[in-house]
């Protein structure tokens, strides 16, 4: 129904234009107002004669009469300006200049190659159809730019910075630059500020924008007319960009009119554009009740509940919806005897949280349990005091106000040193396992990089992803990193020390446990080990604790003969060894289908020192039948 108000509105405007190009005094009645017609002129602030002229290179294509209409009165049978100027009123010579509306918002093209004046006119045909009460998305922006949905309600910390673009873009310069949270939460500030500012939010990607300057302002001045009659607000997101296409995006948006927001998670003073807003995560209490709202009336979660799963997870409110839309998928396919609504919130945030570290390092689903472990009872005292900080980190913080007296090194970091196989791995393991939380091993030899300033960019990447919680970090290796730095020689003993300091600084701002391993705890600084709150020697094991390993590392029901535990303690080799030479020797006798022996575990042992370049002496085979 207002597609034919505004298609009459055309027909109309056309049949009083060509009644002024044939001479005709008697004009047809002016159309009804509010049609797209006086919309468009409003947008670009056309003058009457600029309308008239429009709606004449509109009239070529929706009326068969305009032909005969133009060739009588111009000696063409097509608009030309010159028709224009001799026949309809208030002409002016200006409305035929590049940067008049008409033309520099392309409303119409000029035939190329042919005079300025005699040029056939022809209407632009996005706004043709946009006049006929057919609006669309112009086809030629189709894979550049995304029409982004509704935002969600916003905490209201980021409804603050929604409020804040939307001033910039109405009040302001026009443009602005989000930074910080992820992609998406700067999505959903987007939208929002869109809703306030009365405009339709659209997103673009900094890859897909035309590197050579021509294509690009061309590009621009069609999303600006866009803009306008939209109207719409533009958020190009450089995430993923490389520093010419972030210098691209940025050009981009400096050249445009319309609102427009470059999207980062960080920015250079050169990728800035326009006002510097920064998107911070959600406050505790609105994670809670973002978590509270999500789960409402389909997983029933307790207040106690809800303060574990704030505590443990920072996850940006649309993750927090994903992942309780998991546990109500969850909930209602396990039934009534299926787990707890606390226990299915909280492994959907694991599930959710673990995305983001996916790609930067081994994960490791726990599975050992205390049981699993063989450590003195002071070392097993520590990790066991470990857990109750992590556990009760929320409690002391928060709950009792440490976290403002204290306000720096509250994070829970731990250095686990000993030689190789001595159970540092499995330890970290047995820790996530009791948090109820991944394991991530983080390869520090794989992250330290001999260009300068690398390593960091690495180390944040790290950080940043674990920040939303869900994992134990266990940086491996640490020695790549961490040595005696005490004497600076050059350049990158100075900067090695950068980055040792830049990990220990997001090591203790971490929220979760965050733990080094280390053969070589005396090549460390003692400065360095004084900013660790714990500190675990793993030490090799003694004859009984090597005995207590053989037991517990064969399975009950493997079928084993005459096996001694207490010879085989005999042999001067860590847990690591201890379970390599169990298995090779299992799979040995599973081979000769007979069942475990000694003799094989003495041939698994031969293989295994081989590995270590040692030989099995008499003492350690000694009394072995």
């Amino acid at each position: 129904m207002a597609g034919d108000v505004h298609q009459e509105a055309l027909t109309t405007a056309v049949t009083r234009v060509l009644a002024r190009v044939g001479g005709r005094g008697d004009l047809p009645p002016e159309p009804p107002g509010g049609s797209a017609l006086d919309m468009v002129c409003s947008c670009f602030g056309l003058t009457p004669f600029e309308r008239d002229v429009l709606v004449l290179a509109a009239g070529a294509e929706v009326d068969p009469g305009t032909a005969q209409a133009c060739l009588t009165a111009g000696g063409r049978p097509y608009p030309t300006f010159s028709l224009a100027l001799a026949t309809l009123a208030e002409p002016h010579w200006s409305a035929l200049a590049p940067v008049s509306p008409l033309r520099r918002w392309h409303l119409i093209e000029l035939e190329p190659d042919s005079p300025v004046t005699t040029a056939r006119l022809r209407i632009d045909e996005r706004i043709l159809h946009l006049l006929a009460g057919v609006p669309y998305l112009d086809v030629r922006l189709h894979g550049l730019v995304t029409p982004l949905p509704a935002a969600p309600p916003l905490p209201g910390t980021q409804q603050a910075v929604a409020t804040a673009l939307a001033s910039a873009w109405t009040t302001g310069p026009g443009r602005a630059t989000l930074v910080g949270a992820d992609g998406q939460t700067r999505r959903e500030v987007v939208t929002a500020a869109a809703e306030e500012a009365a405009v339709r939010a659209y997103a673009a990607r900094a890859a897909d924008l035309p590197t050579d300057a021509v294509e690009r302002e061309a590009l621009a001045r069609l999303w600006d007319r866009e803009a306008i009659l939209l109207p719409g607000a533009l958020v190009v997101e450089v995430d993923d960009a490389g520093p010419e296409r972030r210098e691209v995006a940025a050009a981009f948006c400096r050249s445009l009119a319309a609102p427009v927001a470059l999207s980062a998670a960080e920015v250079t003073a050169d990728d800035r554009v326009g006002e510097r807003i920064a998107v911070a995560a959600p406050r505790p209490d609105e994670q809670r009740e973002l978590w509270a709202a999500a789960l409402d009336g389909v997983v029933p979660v307790g207040d106690g509940d809800l303060s574990r799963l704030v505590a443990q997870f920072t996850l940006p409110g649309h993750v927090i919806r994903a992942a309780a839309s998991a546990a109500r998928r969850r909930a209602a396919g396990a039934g009534a005897a299926g787990p707890g609504g606390y226990d299915l919130a909280w492994q959907a945030g694991l599930d959710h949280a673990r995305m983001a570290l996916d790609d930067l390092g081994r994960r490791i689903t726990p599975r050992a349990g205390w049981d699993d472990l063989v450590l003195p009872a002071a070392q097993r005292a520590v990790l066991n005091e470990i857990v109750a900080h992590v556990r009760r980190r929320s409690t002391v913080h928060d709950d009792w106000g440490f976290e403002d007296v204290l306000r720096r090194g509250l994070g829970v970091t731990a250095l686990f040193a000993g030689g190789s196989g001595t159970g540092k791995t499995l330890a970290a393991e047995v820790l996530a396992h009791e948090l109820g939380l991944d394991l991530f091993v983080i390869d520090l030899s794989q992250v330290v990089n001999k260009y300068i300033g690398e390593t960091e960019k690495n180390l944040r990447r790290v950080f940043d992803a674990a920040e939303r919680g869900g994992a134990v970090l266990l940086f491996d290796e640490a020695d790549a990193l961490f040595g005696k730095r005490s004497e600076v020689k050059d350049s990158h003993d100075r900067y090695a020390n950068i980055e040792v300091s830049y990990l220990l600084m997001r090591m203790e701002a971490y929220r979760g446990l965050a733990i080094l391993t280390s053969n070589m705890k005396k090549s460390m600084d003692s400065a360095f080990l004084r900013r660790l709150r714990f500190v675990v020697d793993f030490p090799f094991p003694d004859a009984p604790e090597r005995a207590e390993i053989w037991r517990r590392v064969i399975p009950a029901r493997a079928p084993a003969e005459g096996l001694d535990v207490e010879r085989l303690a005999q042999l001067t080799v860590s847990g690591g060894s201890i379970r390599n030479i169990a298995l090779s020797a299992a799979f040995l006798a599973a081979d000769e289908g007979v069942a475990l022996r000694m003799r094989h575990v003495l041939a698994a042992t031969r293989t295994e020192y081989l590995k270590l370049e040692r030989s099995v002496t008499s003492a350690e085979v000694a009394g072995w039948r």
